[in-house]
């Protein structure tokens, strides 16, 4: 009798452990048989942080998946454990995201670009950081230039930018300027450069792609750009204009450029709005060369604090590449050549 009773107990406590076993875990944290209030939010519980309800008892049953709580969004782990992450990008389910510096609750930047450290980021409405075509783009309202990893949102310095597709001017926040006029350099309401003029502009990308520009070198493409007129173009006797005047520019250049040739003032001002195009401060003057009674047009530029002179047309002349581009009077007084300001 008495071991049939004990065979009978070690069956039931056998039972009763399998029963248990089977049962569904809970999150609630009993205190001699009473539930356990905790503010709503995040709770440590050793080295797991769990969102404990507005109930104060029952914890967050959500397992492995993007949650928004309370306006974060927070990432659960399979055991329902709040995960925790080291402040920076990280990446979920193959979208990167940002964790700011308590590791639990990832970026809360929806559409909008927001600064982390030195570089600008494009987060989505669900906070993941945007995939950008490297260039210049609209985000949220702003033009931006997006850099080569197609993530990153570089702060160019400020002023003019040059980029694969144009000429931009940025301001000191990363965005880029539109309807400004920054010195001799005008950008319209798209943030590009323009001379004013539609047909202008056309004519000058024409002879950019002509002279195989593309770099973001402003001064190495003028180089090409000065060369390509100097070889291509030739002289043709036109209107002189008076001394001190620059109202002929535009008119000069896009007859020079539709003729393929033309007087000093057609070569001055084709050189200069190719120049201006690449973010040089250039000008025209209309002068004299030689002497007083020799009427004459060049282009004047400056860069980083110096004067330098360009005359695509004297070159030509004269017949020696490489002599008047980029010289100051220190160069032998224009190397050897009188110019006459008026």
């Amino acid at each position: 009798m008495k071991r049939s009773a004990i065979l009978i107990l070690l069956l039931l406590a056998l039972l009763s452990a399998c029963a248990a076993s089977e049962e569904t875990p809970t999150f609630t944290i009993e205190n001699q048989g009473a539930p356990v209030s905790y503010p709503p939010g995040i709770l440590m519980i050793g080295e797991k942080a769990f969102f404990v309800e507005a109930d104060g008892v029952s914890f967050c049953g959500l397992t492995s998946c993007l949650a928004e709580k309370d306006g974060q969004l927070l990432y659960f782990a399979d055991d329902s454990s709040l995960r925790r992450f080291y402040a920076g990008f990280v990446t979920i389910d193959g979208d990167l995201y940002y964790a700011p510096e308590d590791g639990f609750a990832l970026c809360a930047a929806r559409e909008e670009v927001m600064q982390i450290g030195n570089a600008l980021y494009a987060f989505d409405a669900d906070c993941r950081v945007m995939e950008l075509t490297a260039g210049v783009q609209e985000l949220f309202g702003s033009l931006y230039y997006v850099a080569e990893d197609g993530t990153e949102i570089s702060i160019p310095p400020e002023g003019p930018l040059l980029t694969d597709d144009g000429l931009y001017c940025a301001n000191a926040d990363g965005t880029l300027a539109t309807d400004l006029t920054s010195g001799y350099l005008s950008f319209g309401s798209d943030g590009r450069y323009t001379s004013g003029s539609d047909t202008l502009d056309r004519q000058v990308e024409d002879l950019l792609t002509a002279a195989q520009t593309g770099g973001t070198d402003p001064i190495e493409d003028f180089r090409l750009c000065y060369s390509y007129i100097r070889d291509h173009y030739r002289y043709l006797s036109m209107e002189h204009y008076p001394a001190g005047t620059d109202d002929w520019a535009q008119a000069s250049a896009e007859t020079f450029f539709e003729l393929g040739k033309g007087n000093c003032y057609c070569w001055a001002a084709a050189q200069m709005y190719c120049a201006r195009r690449l973010g040089i401060q250039a000008y025209v003057v209309a002068g004299w060369e030689d002497n007083r009674t020799n009427d004459h047009a060049w282009v004047m530029a400056e860069i980083d604090g110096t004067e330098y002179l360009f005359d695509a047309e004297l070159e030509y002349a004269i017949g020696i590449p490489g002599e008047m581009f980029m010289v100051t009077p220190d160069d032998g007084a224009y190397r050897g050549y009188s110019y006459f300001f008026p």
